[in-house]
């Protein structure tokens, strides 16, 4: 899962927010070093990667564009669930996608001094650019994963992944209705478990 997700998940907990927003960012036990609260985002960001990398359903989804994408295949799939989260978002949430993801933006601010260097960077990126709202349409997918092509040491095919995104819609569309709601669950009972 993408940012997008990942912050849907976190249910408006602002300490959950922060923690999953820098949990890439964060390495080994370096989580450690945060408030309590904030470590549990954290983790809870790497038992959500954890749960969808191991699920039959995202296998599928991923096996429908690897021809495509090769190694980055991963994490092309993280960026085009965030597209179906985000065109699917009325199912998911009673409030507005914009609305939603201006809390994110306003609440990650307020909290800028609390996160790492690299993650108050790409805040301002993704803030100027609007990531979050603009994951419900292609073409703020293709524009993302051009970006993420260009901060990739290695030859890629991501600045095409919107081609291949738009041959199998209706499939990972499907795949990411039958696999969100079980991933969501999973993410419930963490919560109620205090991760």
């Amino acid at each position: 899962m993408n940012y997008l997700a990942h912050f849907y998940l976190s249910d408006y907990n602002e300490n959950l927010i922060i923690g999953n927003y820098i949990a890439d960012d964060v390495k080994g036990k370096a989580y450690l070093d945060y408030p309590l609260e904030v470590q549990k985002g954290i983790l809870l960001h790497r038992k959500i990667d954890h749960f969808t990398d191991n699920h039959d359903t995202v296998l599928n989804s991923k096996n429908l564009i690897r021809h495509h994408q090769k190694k980055y295949t991963p994490v092309v799939m993280d960026v085009f669930y965030d597209y179906f989260l985000a065109k699917n978002w009325e199912t998911y949430s009673e409030d507005k996608l914009k609305d939603f993801t201006v809390y994110i933006y306003k609440t990650l601010f307020k909290n800028l001094k609390h996160l790492p260097l690299k993650s108050q960077v790409r805040l301002s990126f993704m803030a100027k650019s609007n990531w979050l709202y603009n994951y419900r349409k292609i073409e703020g997918i293709n524009k993302a994963l051009t970006g993420l092509s260009k901060r990739t040491n290695y030859e890629n095919n991501m600045a095409q992944a919107h081609i291949i995104l738009k041959e199998e819609e209706l499939s990972l569309d499907n795949d990411f209705n039958q696999f969100f709601p079980e991933l969501k669950s999973f993410v419930t009972s963490e919560i109620k478990k205090g991760n």
